[in-house]
């Protein structure tokens, strides 16, 4: 488990994807064999449609709907075909369906996924917190969660409330793709720039 803002740990991956040595980071350094990227590309994602709570069943059990699977399969195979900037680096609420979520996109992207317990329903400021202690070698980088915290991180960030991003909320599997320049410690509200904004009706009408 990571805790948040502490970039020295030992980072624990999840299924399928594998899991970095901090130590390694500093032989890389050393070696010169490491540069630090001049901007970043930071990808904020909600999670796919998850079904409604039966009787007696945590929240943070509820898994995809089987419209929400089918978004998220949709997501990928836009990406892809639009060669969309892959985030190297996942940081995901361990809830079931933010989970499934990342999974294939994980495995698109061949991500390095973190399974972060504080971002279940985390708010825009612990999710802000989680995101500026990612190491300083990843260029893009993905967080997914939960309303109302990361529709609020994405108003948060942007430099301006215009185009696509002038909503309330981001819908279940809304996915907003912004850059800024600096280091991921250096990521703070109003700096970012919007470029891209996909949601899934756009994604069904263009295929």
């Amino acid at each position: 488990m990571v805790r948040c803002g502490h970039q020295n740990a030992n980072y624990r991956a999840v299924s399928g994807c594998w899991r970095s040595d901090a130590g390694h980071g500093r032989v890389f350094r050393a070696l010169g064999l490491m540069t630090q990227p001049k901007t970043r590309t930071l990808w904020l994602i909600r999670h796919a449609k998850a079904v409604n709570p039966a009787f007696a069943q945590r929240d943070f059990d509820r898994e995809l709907a089987p419209r929400g699977q089918a978004d998220v399969d949709n997501l990928v195979a836009y990406c892809m075909a639009h060669d969309m900037a892959a985030a190297s680096w996942l940081w995901v609420s361990p809830a079931a369906r933010t989970q499934q979520t990342a999974a294939p996109l994980a495995q698109l992207w061949r991500s390095q996924v973190i399974d972060e317990a504080s971002l279940y329903l985390a708010d825009s400021y612990t999710l802000l917190n989680c995101l500026q202690g990612t190491p300083k070698s990843e260029a893009c980088v993905g967080i997914i969660g939960h309303n109302p915290g990361i529709s609020d991180l994405l108003h948060l960030l942007q430099q301006s409330e215009t185009g696509a991003a002038s909503f309330e909320e981001l819908p279940t599997l809304g996915a907003a793709c912004l850059t800024f320049a600096g280091s991921w410690q250096d990521l703070a509200p109003n700096i970012c720039t919007l470029t891209s904004y996909l949601i899934p009706k756009r994604i069904r009408e263009k295929r």
